[in-house]
């Protein structure tokens, strides 16, 4: 920078401070602040939040990534991890008979774990007061606390395990998220170093070898990089962002949801910036006229204006940062109640990005202003005409939008949100332009003040244009976040109801339903079987199917292993039939798809499958294809078969139920061992808790970000309404001077916020409702929740909330004299 150029930048400074002292840049400069702090507010909680929830995620797991696989694993995945500083943890699992003799003998299937360190890599283990606990040592296990009950534990009992009798270390609670096989048979946890004594692991035993891992964000990525590059096969990379397919999707939504409230905080305080420039219009062009009349060059006055808009955006956005970081600060104890743990991440993501978005969202949303004052010549001013705006400085404005945008959310998302933005803004302009026109018509035939009303209206047709566009697509942001964050709250809360099924019975033999059957009486319990048959689907149209020409993980898991496949004429009453096959088509057998493996297989109706049996191949036609809500609970399939009685399938049968205390679950487990060897009781409820625990923090996220923005969109409104009220005084001095009391006055005043407020909140709720569905359908994969309660809520909650805002924007202007009236607007210019 020369030395002219620092000067230029000096007077600039002087001037616009000067300026600012008059009131000349008050309300561009609390737009901008506005942008910038509800951007680093939002952008910080929503990274806490995410932090937050995946570090919740991560303690459910006791790791933040995890190798899974029924072989051992490769050393070379331990020197990866140790080359990136990762914490590691090996541990192996299986099912085995655990063995009490003392007061009396007793068994119990038990699924026995193997760990080369007893602390988790995150997180804490969850004990129970049942037994003393004490760290784990050789000759020692920890035992799941229903098996307390289950084999009649006490403090000093031992438990043989194989050839090895342990002492009870204390009872903790399993991690069903880390090791899923916990559902099937209670936990023991032993030292790895143990494991050899017992001799239990001999050739052909089943046996689940895991890897967990954990460190810094960066290193975990580039390890999940590494492994999904390598893809190896056998080996399940389980991760805290996905423990599951049911946590992946309520995470993956919530994710979301954080960009669109990020960028909703932006394009509302824009809107406010909008207006404030072109409040400010009139007086830049004639300050640059008259500067331009005394010989000032063009380059001379759009490097001091420049320099002014460069001031005017650093201070508001560093106010903006501090206000953000302060408001985030004074949330902490609310958030904390909220998220356990809650996690701060560094302030300096965020702040950078509130001073840049604050930069760039004052040039995107003031460019317009900016040249149409650079282009006024003095005699336009004498004249009040203005230039017609160029394409370029549109085109200008539009890339700048972009950047600010491409900040915030993924580049595929941009030409959808802007395609909307772009297709609202006409809306809202075109509908600004129909009810001048029908103001125009009715201002004829009206008396009293509501003729003065629509004379002040008519008297200012490009603000009620702007004001109309900016405070349509304000509401709309508003509203639209009310319904994307009711479809999402709803569809968790819905996924997950409070009788959930939370028992599983499998492996029930044909000839042990009845005797199952009576055991579930007498606890006044009926459980509802389905048959299943152990298969893998081999072959589509009799041509072989391949893993490696698959791209999805669950097809391929498909192809490489057996599944549990339903035989029943009849669907479950909650698939729904997205396709059928006439019936004049049927072929032989049929089967039913879910909707997602026919898409990953490209299954079409009519189809043929080839599946394999135990050995025995048999070929269905496609009639059905269903879709399904995984995350129910319930017994849900791949592929439902009709039964064939000239070759009968072997099967057992399944059942899911809703049991309500854990004493009732014990007593089945104890009696179903001694009455029908075989069957198992599948305990999922803890994997239903951590679920159920994740997504009400998710809902307790989104809602804290809806009410960041909610604030953000009010303190917006407010500053767009003060931004235009100079021209509101000046018919206030007009009337007061004329006669016209307080009450006239108000009328007039608030006759405008009450035309813009119903018919902006109409459009914008009609339109918000209908991007809303698309939204739930196409990005979020859920149900949308189609409420005209909702829809009359939003509309006249926030038409009241317009209305409140012009009456607490004009009340204190009432108070004043005619005098003080027009003392104010002198200080305005």
């Amino acid at each position: 920078m020369t030395a002219h150029h620092f000067n230029e930048s000096v007077t600039a400074w002087r001037w616009f401070y000067r300026s600012f002292k008059r009131g000349d840049w008050l309300w561009l400069f609390v737009a901008i602040a506005i942008a910038s702090m509800s951007l680093t507010a939002i952008s910080h909680l929503g990274a806490s939040i995410k932090q937050s929830m995946l570090q919740k995620a991560a303690d459910s797991l006791g790791a933040d990534i995890v190798l899974r696989s029924s072989r051992p694993l490769d050393e070379i995945w331990q020197t990866q991890a140790q080359a990136l500083n990762l914490r590691s943890q090996k541990s192996l699992s299986f099912v085995t008979m655990a063995m009490v003799e003392q007061p009396q003998e007793a068994f119990q299937l038990v699924n026995l774990t193997a760990l080369e360190n007893s602390q988790p890599l995150r997180g804490e283990r969850t004990l129970n007061p049942q037994l003393p606990f004490h760290p784990l040592s050789t000759g020692t296990i920890w035992i799941e606390p229903k098996l307390i009950q289950m084999l009649s534990l006490q403090s000093d009992s031992k438990v043989l395990l194989g050839q090895k009798h342990f002492s009870l270390a204390g009872a903790v609670e399993p991690n069903a998220l880390l090791n899923p096989m916990t559902q099937f048979a209670p936990q023991v946890i032993m030292s790895l170093s143990d494991l050899p004594a017992t001799e239990l692991i001999g050739p052909g035993s089943r046996i689940t070898y895991q890897l967990a891992l954990a460190g810094s964000t960066a290193d975990i990525q580039q390890f999940s990089a590494q492994f999904k590059q390598q893809n190896p096969p056998f080996v399940d990379l389980i991760s805290a962002q996905a423990p599951n397919e049911d946590l992946q999707k309520t995470l993956d939504r919530a994710w979301l949801f954080l960009d669109l409230a990020a960028l909703s905080a932006v394009f509302v305080a824009g809107l406010s910036i909008l207006i404030a420039s072109r409040f400010y219009l009139n007086r830049w062009r004639s300050t640059l006229a008259l500067l331009r009349a005394f010989g000032a060059s063009d380059k001379t006055l759009r490097r001091l204006f420049s320099w002014q808009f460069f001031w005017i955006g650093l201070s508001s956005s560093l106010l903006g940062v501090l206000l953000g970081i302060g408001l985030i600060l004074l949330a902490t104890p609310w958030l904390q109640t909220l998220f356990t743990p809650f996690v701060h991440v560094s302030y300096l993501n965020a702040a950078l990005l509130g001073l840049i978005s604050g930069m760039l969202v004052l040039w995107s949303f003031a460019w317009q202003a900016y040249q149409s004052a650079m282009q006024t010549s003095p005699l336009q001013v004498f004249k009040q005409t203005t230039n017609r705006q160029q394409l370029r400085h549109w085109l200008i404005s539009f890339g700048l939008m972009l950047g600010l945008m491409s900040l915030i959310v993924q580049i595929d998302f941009l030409i959808w949100i802007l395609a909307i933005g772009m297709t609202l803004s006409l809306t809202f302009y075109l509908c600004a332009n129909a009810l001048l026109w029908g103001l125009k018509k009715i201002h004829g035939g009206t008396r009293g003040w509501l003729r003065l009303a629509i004379t002040a209206l008519l008297k200012q047709p490009e603000l009620l244009k702007i004001q109309l566009v900016a405070i349509g697509l304000v509401l709309f942001v508003l509203i639209l976040m009310t319904f994307v964050r009711q479809d999402l709250i709803n569809n968790w809360q819905n996924s997950l109801p409070t009788q959930t099924p939370n028992t599983f019975l499998v492996n029930v033999q044909p000839y042990q339903v009845n005797d199952v059957q009576e055991i579930f009486a007498k606890h006044e319990l009926t459980p509802d079987f389905v048959a299943v048959a152990r298969g893998r689907l081999i072959a589509k149209n009799n041509q072989t199917l391949k893993a490696e020409n698959l791209t999805t993980e669950r097809a391929q898991r498909l192809l490489q292993r057996e599944a549990n496949i339903a035989v029943n004429e009849q669907m479950p009453q909650y698939n729904q039939v997205i396709a059928q096959l006439p019936s004049n088509q049927y072929n032989g057998l049929g089967v039913s798809v879910e909707q997602g493996i026919a898409g990953a297989f490209n299954i079409q109706l009519g189809d043929t499958l080839t599946f394999d049996f135990a050995g025995r191949e048999q070929h269905y036609q496609v009639r059905t294809i269903r879709s399904l809500n995984w995350q129910s609970f319930r017994l849900n399939f791949f592929f439902i078969v009709d039964p064939n009685p000239a070759q009968p399938l072997e099967i057992s049968y399944l059942s899911s139920l809703y049991i309500d205390n854990q004493a009732t679950r014990n007593a089945l487990t104890q009696q179903l061992a001694q009455q029908a060897s075989g069957a198992l009781l599948v305990d999922v409820q803890q994997l239903i808790e951590q679920i159920r625990e994740i997504m009400e923090q998710a809902a307790s996220g989104v809602s804290a970000l809806f009410f960041f923005t909610f604030a953000a969109s009010i303190a917006v409104l407010f500053s767009a309404t003060l931004a235009s009220q100079q021209a509101r005084i000046q018919t206030w001095l007009l009337l007061r001077t004329l006669g016209a009391s307080n009450k006239q006055i108000m009328l007039i005043g608030l006759s405008e916020f009450m035309l813009l407020g119903l018919l902006a909140a109409l459009l914008a709720a009609s339109f918000a409702q209908t991007i809303s569905v698309i939204i739930s359908v196409q990005l979020f994969d859920s149900t949308p929740a189609l409420s005209t309660q909702l829809w009359l809520i939003t509309f006249i909650g926030s038409s009241s909330i317009l209305l409140l805002v012009g009456y607490l924007s004009q009340r204190p202007y009432l108070r004043m004299s005619a005098n003080q009236l027009k003392r104010y607007l002198s200080t305005m210019g």
